[in-house]
Order: structure tokens, then sequence, then C-alpha cells
């Protein structure tokens, strides 16, 4: 085994760290990857507990264990400085920069070596996923680049990070990873996430903790990332976005003090940044504190224990010709998820050009994967197929221009064994305006990313209306059996038909991480024949849904009531008869929606 793979170089940095030294260290010689293969390089930023002591002890007994163990003694000049040390000490092709307090899965280093082994040249950077806190930042589902990569665990390309001479040793801790992931990525190169390659990193002792040090270190640091790579906009900004940290209530002990200080380093830096102003055009997002889009659920907590016996997942995927390259962005998704136990059923409706594609994917992975031509006869049909052909134990369906993130299965699924009283669970998913460029090539704009549904769970409201998207949600294969599938005299808002009876008598729950998203377009002519073919079938969807009986307690009918009351087209019902007027009218409806999208773009 490891004649094939490469040694590595992992880098660690301490700092007053005695109380994760063991445990990391016991998870590291407790790898997968050969620890023959491994150079250990661990300098000391001057620690005054017993930091040094035991990493002195640990050379001593883990030596032989590894390749090699370096350890290193040095000024407090920072996380990147100390690792920038580390750097000039090795040679191999590849260095893991990790924290101290984290331990590692058992495959965590395989899986991220296969993983940079397989990727081109251009790919500088492998990310781990992080638990029990998963890092909410945006990565893309399908090819999973991301725009910045956090330090706290992740492997370089040696050959790149020397490119762009490691770590900004002028920014101390916090926010460096995004500063050197920007150089990168203005470099030419590509920053990937490992979602199969998991650490546990115990950087918070409970939600929403504000950390002294990552306060100052993030506000400092995003003030000099503005002067390097953000617009004159966002680095106009800096003084109105600390001024307003200054007169807001403190977060943390001496807080306009300390913020005055790091005003003093700006002044004392802004010409060195300026100076070092970004060189290509790609984006570099900024975001008021942060970075990019961040998804919901920060705080969300995986459950450490390991599942043995994982059941089988179907995912069901209807397509239909003309849809390939988004059907084969879907699979990637389906393909990239970090639970194992999955079986893809896709159904072609009237044609069969996805089935050489499929037939690919189902002799180079591992996956059991079914497909299925069938005559014209629309997607109610082809999702009736689809539960059909399905073999899992729970079943999830992913139309084919929508996208799960990694963990979509893993979450719903470890969420619906921890409820056995629920028979589904759904979470959060982005609605994202969406404009085509290109079908063939898929080339297409991210318009928005909205969050439109975070209703927990309510038959009365079920009734209503439809707030669950409909590859949003895991469920029981028993709702199947006992309901059967989509009603077949509808060709929109069957979802809403399903997901009502499936209710009827079992409770689902919300699990609030963003974990999917669903596309709509962003074209004005496009929005409008979606919602005239929607609005096409709500009577009848309405007239089903009034032949469905429900019984309910009378505390749910006070939650009902309490829903409604928060209900935006209830509290609104001016704002709906207006809509009908305009609705009856073409060049009305068509200026609605125009100032719709606009405003939506706006915000």
């Amino acid at each position: 085994m490891s004649n094939n793979l490469p040694p590595i170089d992992i880098s660690i940095v301490t700092h007053n760290s005695e109380r994760w030294i063991g445990k990391f260290f016991d998870s590291l010689v407790g790898q997968a990857y050969p620890t023959h293969l491994i150079n250990i390089l661990l300098t000391d930023n001057q620690s005054t507990d017993r930091t040094l002591e035991l990493c002195n002890s640990l050379l001593e007994s883990h030596n032989w264990k590894f390749k090699s163990f370096n350890l290193f003694n040095s000024p407090n000049l920072g996380f990147g400085y100390g690792h920038n040390n580390n750097l000039s000490k090795g040679n191999s092709k590849y260095f893991l920069v990790t924290n101290v307090d984290l331990e590692f899965a058992n495959d965590a280093i395989s899986e991220i070596i296969n993983t940079a082994i397989s990727d081109g040249d251009d790919a500088a950077s492998w990310e781990f996923r992080q638990k029990p806190f998963e890092h909410p930042k945006y990565y893309n589902p399908v090819t999973l680049e991301t725009c910045w990569s956090s330090s706290a665990c992740v492997l370089f390309r040696r050959s790149a990070l020397e490119k762009v001479a490691g770590y900004e040793e002028r920014i101390f801790l916090y926010g460096e990873d995004v500063e050197l992931s920007y150089r990168l990525r203005d470099n030419g190169f590509k920053l990937k996430y490992c979602p199969t390659a998991v650490c546990w990193h115990y950087t918070y002792e409970y939600a929403n903790q504000v950390k002294r040090l990552q306060f100052l270190g993030s506000t400092l640091a995003n003030s000099y990332i503005r002067l390097r790579y953000g617009s004159l906009k966002q680095i106009a900004a800096i003084p109105f976005m600390y001024l307003k940290l200054l007169l807001s209530p403190p977060c943390i002990e001496n807080q306009q003090s300390a913020l005055l200080e790091n005003i003093y380093k700006i002044l004392q830096n802004f010409l060195y940044f300026l100076s070092t102003r970004k060189r290509s055009k790609k984006l570099f997002p900024i975001n008021k504190w942060d970075y990019g889009l961040m998804r919901e659920g920060s705080f969300y907590s995986y459950p450490q224990q390991v599942i043995t016996s994982l059941p089988l997942v179907s995912v069901i995927i209807r397509t239909y010709k003309g849809r390939l390259p988004y059907l084969k962005e879907a699979v990637a998704s389906v393909l990239n998820q970090t639970y194992s136990n999955i079986e893809i059923v896709v159904v072609e409706d009237g044609s069969n050009e996805a089935k050489k594609y499929i037939e690919q994917i189902h002799r180079i992975n591992k996956l059991t994967v079914v497909y299925k031509e069938e005559p014209k006869r629309g997607r109610c049909h082809t999702g009736n197929v689809g539960l059909s052909l399905a073999n899992g134990n729970f079943i999830v369906f992913l139309d084919d221009d929508d996208l799960f993130f990694a963990d979509h299965i893993e979450v719903l699924i470890n969420e619906l064994l921890a409820h056995p009283e629920v028979s589904a669970t759904y979470s959060i998913s982005w609605q994202v305006s969406t404009k085509l460029v290109s079908l063939d090539p898929l080339i297409y704009k991210e318009v928005s990313h909205q969050t439109i549904y975070r209703q927990k769970f309510s038959k009365l409201l079920m009734l209503h209306h439809n707030y669950i998207p409909i590859q949003s949600i895991l469920f029981d294969r028993k709702l199947y059996d006992l309901y059967g599938g989509f009603d077949e005299s509808l060709e929109n808002l069957e979802d809403w038909n399903l997901w009502t009876r499936y209710c009827l008598n079992d409770d689902f729950l919300l699990v609030e991480k963003t974990t999917s998203m669903y596309r709509v377009p962003n074209s004005l002519n496009q929005l409008v024949s979606r919602k005239q073919s929607l609005d096409s079938y709500y009577n009848l969807a309405v007239e089903k849904q009034k032949k469905l009986k429900l019984t309910v307690t009378r505390q749910e009918i006070m939650n009902f009531y309490q829903d409604m009351s928060n209900y935006e087209p209830i509290k609104v019902s001016y704002k709906s008869k207006l809509k009908s007027f305009i609705f009856k009218y073409d060049f009305l409806k068509k200026i609605y929606f125009f100032l719709s999208v606009v405003t939506k773009n706006r915000k």
C-alpha cells in the first residue's frame, strides 16, 4: 500500500496547548495512512504551560513511529509565522497544516491524500470537513471548489504554497487562512473541499461562543483583506464598520480600547497591504465581517456515535431529453455524498439520451445505479416509476436541476434514525435564482441564494401550503408502501399532495441546516411561465387537499393559528387582492415580475 503513497509533512504550531497534545497524537498514530510516511514538523510559540515538556516526551516516545519528528522553539510571532517556519524545514510534496485542538478520523489523511493525488496540478489545497460543527461557508456541490479554506486542518500542495511564499505574517491569528486562500486563487490555483476527510475540531465550548482573540484577530484581518482584495467601496467601509463596533454594546472585555489598538495597527500597515494589491480580476468575496456565502446551521452538531449498519438510501432523479448537462451535475452531487450506502435511480421521460452516461457512472462507481427509460408520460409518472424501482429503506428525490451539498443524506438519515417517532426528516434549502448562459456546455450564473422555507413541521399548515421543497426531504419507505406515489392527474404541485398524504398519520422533523439547493429561473419570461404553470394546477390541488381527512389535537390547532399569524400572505392579504387584479393583465403581470426580480437581486 505505502509503495503507491507519497510521504507528507504535517505542520503543527502550539501555544499553551497541553490539554490537546495527547489526544491529537493518539489520533495521528492511529491513522490508516502509514505513519512511517509522515514527517512531523512542530513549532512551539513560547508556551508557558507544559506543552513543550509534553512535546519533548512525545518526541522520545513517538519518534520511531514516524518518518521524522522535528521540534522547533520560536518566538510567538503568530500562527502563520510558525507554519512558515515548518514549511522551510520540510520537503515533501504535500504539506498538511493542522491545529492541535482536534482529532483525525481514522481514514482522514488517506482520504485527503487520495483526493489530492487524483486532482490536477492547478489544485493548491484540500480542506478537511470539521465536526461536530462544520464550517458553514459555501462550496460548489458539484466541483467541491471553494473561495477560501480554513487552516484549522488543510492539505497544501507544497509547490503552490512556496510559489506564494506561505502565510502573510502580518496577520497574527484568524483571517490568515482567508488571505492565503485569496492569494493562491489570485495566482491561478483552485481550492477544494474534501468532505469525506473528517477531523473532530473542538474549537467552541458551546454554540455561538465569542472568543476574544477570534473577535479581535478576525476584525483586524478583515480590514487587511479589504485593503488587498476589496473594491474601493469595500475599503472605504472600514472606518464606518469600526465606528459601528465602537458604538455597539461590548461582547468582550475592554472592547473599545482593544478596537482602538486594531485601528492603530491598520494605520501602520495600510500602505503595505495597498501596495501588494491583487493582480487578477477574480472574485474575492467580502461580506461585512465575513467572506462569501454562509449556509445556515453553523452550530448543527454532528453526532459522535457511528452508525454501524448503514441502511440503503435510494435517490430518485427524474429527467427528460435535453437535460443531460443538468443531470450530470445532479448525479455529481450525489456521488459527492458523505453517506456511502446509496442507490441512484434515474427515470427518463420520453427519451434515452441519458442512458450511456448512466451506464458509465454504473461502471466506474461503487454505488448501485438503476436506469429506466419511459414513454412520454410526465413527471408524476416518472416519479412513480422511480418509486417502484427503488430498493432503499429510505427514499429522497432530486430533480435533475437541483443539487445536494455533500452531507445532505448523512444529516437527514442520522436525524431520522435518532428519532424513531418520525417518518421523514427535511432540512433547509436554498432557492437559487439562476441565469442560464449556455446549456451545452452548461454555463450559468447564480444570481441570488435565498432561504424561502424554514418552517417547523405542522400537519395543518401542510394542508394549507407546501413548505418542503422536494429534494430537501428524506422519508421512510413505509410511507410509499402505505400511501402510494404521486397523483398522476397533477403535473405540478404533485409534491404538496404527496407530503400531505404522507403526514396525515405520521410526523416529520425539520433539521435546521442548509443541505441542498434548488434552481428557479432568473429570466422574467421564464418566471411568468413558471408561475402560470403552477397556478394552472392550484385549484385542482386544493380540491384534492379538501378530500383528505386529518385528525388533530387542540394544541395542534393552536399552533396552526400561531403559524398562520406569521404567514406572510395572511398578514398582507391586501397584497393578494392587488396581485389578483394585476395577474388579470399580461403587461401588468410582466411589470410585477420584473420589479420582484430587481428588488430581490438588490437585497
